[in-house]
């Protein structure tokens, strides 16, 4: 039997040609759809961190404005306080007691990270095409570290205060004091009815609580300035993230 072998031609040059161009075609097309692709799935993830931080921003501004209030009340009351030490009047102790003690408590901002720890966490700063908002981000974190700093020194400055306080004052006055836990810094406390007597009206008593007094209150000072600057970047840069990607407000 015979086998009759079809015959192949060669193909022609033109025909490697086009062959290859439609493969380098193909390949090309792909690597654009993988890359689009790669940069929506990256735009949707930069919006979501943004969002986020923007919820952040704004829970960090409602948490600056009552900051503010809590602030400007409570510098009022320290120099009271340290009126009174500077020109003490032991017949009105029951004005020193209360004094003394609102002056011991303090109110703290505590940053919303949520959105600014995924950011980093994630690497979602690479995502922000925009140098000034990361530059912006990054300011306004190193502001923040700036007001927790001044913070962490309060709390060293009023554990002073508070120890002068221990040999100065009666504990069972401040404990009938303390009528309502759930009150905001001075809500909490009752002032005495009556003038309770001190441990000690040494004049050297007197002026060491009145000086730890003062770097508290300028401590305080400190720290309302630098809250009024960060409510301000912090309205600035959500500003900024609101009409970047068209935010909600």
């Amino acid at each position: 039997m015979e086998v009759h072998h079809h015959s192949h031609h060669p193909k022609k040059w033109k025909e490697y040609i086009t062959e290859f161009l439609m493969l380098f075609l193909a390949v090309t097309l792909g690597f654009f759809a993988e890359n689009l692709r790669e940069h929506y799935v990256e735009k949707e993830r930069e919006e979501k961190f943004i969002q986020i931080v923007h919820e952040d921003l704004l829970n960090d501004i409602n948490s600056l404005h009552k900051i503010d209030s809590l602030y400007i009340i409570r510098i009022a009351k320290e120099d009271s306080l340290i009126n009174f030490l500077s020109n003490p009047d032991f017949n009105k102790t029951n004005d020193l007691y209360y004094l003394a003690r609102v002056n011991s408590v303090r109110n703290f901002f505590h940053h919303s990270t949520n959105g600014f720890q995924q950011l980093k966490n994630a690497g979602g700063l690479r995502l922000i095409e925009d140098i000034d908002i990361i530059k912006r981000i990054q300011a306004y974190e190193n502001s923040v570290d700036e007001i927790d700093e001044l913070q962490k020194l309060t709390e060293d400055l009023l554990m002073n205060y508070r120890e002068k306080m221990a040999t100065m004052f009666r504990g069972d006055i401040f404990k009938q004091m303390y009528t309502n836990p759930k009150g905001v810094q001075s809500d909490k406390f009752s002032r005495p009815t009556t003038n309770p007597n001190l441990m000690s009206t040494n004049k050297a008593d007197i002026n060491e609580l009145l000086i730890k007094a003062l770097y508290v209150h300028n401590n305080t000072i400190n720290i309302l300035e630098k809250s009024r600057k960060i409510n301000l970047e912090a309205k600035e840069l959500d500003k900024l993230l609101i009409n970047q990607y068209h935010l909600n407000h």
